[in-house]
């Protein structure tokens, strides 16, 4: 079968007249059908009732039309690539994680979107642990995590901005009360955990082993505004980047608790395949997230 018999099928399926179509499409009506005849030969069946005046698809035109239709679109989009290899379109697959897929990129998927109309991003959170594999597997073009630094042979990290990391409580939970919060007062709370395989989890549970506790009890949730809720209910204390409880801090529905050990720091960091090509559409990506306030913003904070 060839295009253009494919786009006579869906132009005389839209229209429901071959002699529309013929109008539309610039061919004489004998051109018309002989395209749906060729094409019904090859497929095998009939594609179109003509009843007098009227063309109705058959059941099996019904099952044909929507793959024609994609096979028509997916041609109409190579064909703009290829015309247009400088401009960014086609379709951008962004993993990274909660956090940073609910308080961070937001703004800057806007500004991508208003910059680039033609490009359609699509945002999966990916467990932290997962982020490289899906990188190799060519699931995502690129990957942007908060997490210690990365160093695969085979994957392009790039670092955006560093991240203030905060143990948290309620503001009527007794840590909170306390100047400086000793390693024994650990002992006697609830530490809330973000799900296996998050950055934030295994850094808690390194700090905990490297110090030898053993909170009193430990409640595991999968959602960072989940966890925030479970802090602000005085259920326990946790472990987030500053980012996402700017507002609480502020409101003083969450507070920061003063322990006297060092918490580490997390790098924002852009991932993506050495041998991946970097396509116009992933270069304005890239170059928008090297450009981002967030270093400046994020180095004041720490500063602080």
């Amino acid at each position: 079968m060839e295009l253009r018999q494919l786009k006579t099928f869906a132009t005389i399926a839209k229209l429901g007249s071959f002699v529309q179509a013929a109008d539309k499409l610039g061919y004489a009506q004998s051109t018309i059908t002989n395209h749906i005849r060729i094409f019904e030969n090859e497929m095998g069946v009939r594609l179109f009732e003509r009843l007098g005046h009227r063309v109705i698809l058959t059941d099996q035109g019904k099952s044909l039309l929507p793959y024609a239709e994609q096979v028509i679109k997916l041609t109409s989009e190579m064909t703009k690539i290829v015309a247009n290899p400088d401009i960014p379109q086609g379709t951008l697959t962004i993993g990274t994680n909660e956090s940073l897929g609910t308080y961070r990129l937001p703004e800057l998927l806007q500004e991508y979107r208003r910059v680039y109309m033609e490009v359609e991003i699509i945002l999966k959170f990916v467990n932290c642990d997962a982020i490289c594999d899906d990188i190799r597997q060519n699931k995502i073009d690129v990957g942007v995590i908060i997490n210690n630094k990365v160093w695969e042979k085979d994957i392009i990290v790039e670092d955006i901005s560093r991240e203030q990391m905060l143990f948290l409580a309620a503001s009527n939970h007794p840590l909170a009360k306390k100047k400086r919060v000793k390693t024994s007062d650990l002992v006697e709370t609830c530490v809330i955990l973000t799900e296996p395989g998050c950055s934030y989890r295994s850094t808690i549970q390194k700090i905990f082993e490297d110090l030898r506790i053993i909170p009193q009890s430990i409640l595991e949730a999968s959602s960072i505004e989940t966890i925030k809720q479970l802090i602000m209910h005085g259920l326990g204390i946790s472990m987030l980047p500053r980012f996402t409880v700017e507002k609480e801090l502020n409101e003083g529905r969450i507070y920061t608790i003063g322990w006297d050990e060092p918490i580490p720091n997390y790098a924002v960091q852009v991932l993506y395949h050495k041998d991946k090509w970097i396509s116009p559409t992933l270069n304005a990506f890239l170059n928008m997230m090297r450009n981002s306030y967030w270093d400046v913003e994020s180095k004041n904070k720490i500063r602080r």
